[in-house]
């Protein structure tokens, strides 16, 4: 069986729109990281404890720095808050905008990990673009590839 190998055109097109996807995403994550560091914590009320299997889903209520008043649903990664019950009172973290949309546990550093994979992706992504984009180089002549 005789494989084909893709065209050249279009390893460029699929190379150019993967590096600007992974270039929009990485600045999507570096953006989310940054407001979510410009953030701070609150005391929330716990108003509702939800187990679905080993899953933990608390529904909370807090005062923001500015006096908003959010509700929010999170599921819960911090191992010391997994024991909570409806009434008490656990640190929760916002972002600065929209600060009742992205609520976290304070202490979870889970949003990290879209930055890695936004980074792992536009490195691989330039990589091949990098090699859909050079000149091709000319083959070596026999007298190296092994022939007298």
């Amino acid at each position: 069986m005789v494989r084909r190998r893709p065209s050249r055109r279009f390893l460029r097109a699929f190379s150019a729109f993967g590096l600007v996807f992974a270039i929009a995403l990485t600045a999507l994550a570096t953006w989310s990281i940054v407001d979510d560091s410009r953030g701070s914590e609150a005391v929330a009320e716990v108003l509702d404890v939800e187990h679905h299997g080993a899953r933990t889903f608390l529904t909370v209520r807090f005062t923001t720095g500015r006096g908003e008043v959010c509700q929010a649903l999170f599921r819960v990664s911090v191992d010391a808050n997994r024991t909570v019950n409806t009434g008490d009172r656990i640190r929760v973290h916002h972002p600065r905008s929209e600060p009742c949309l992205r609520v976290r546990e304070a202490g979870d550093r889970s949003g990290w990990l879209i930055a890695l994979v936004a980074v792992v992706l536009l490195l691989a992504f330039a990589i091949l673009t990098h090699v859909a984009w050079r000149r091709p180089r000319p083959p070596l002549p026999l007298r190296y590839a092994g022939m007298p």
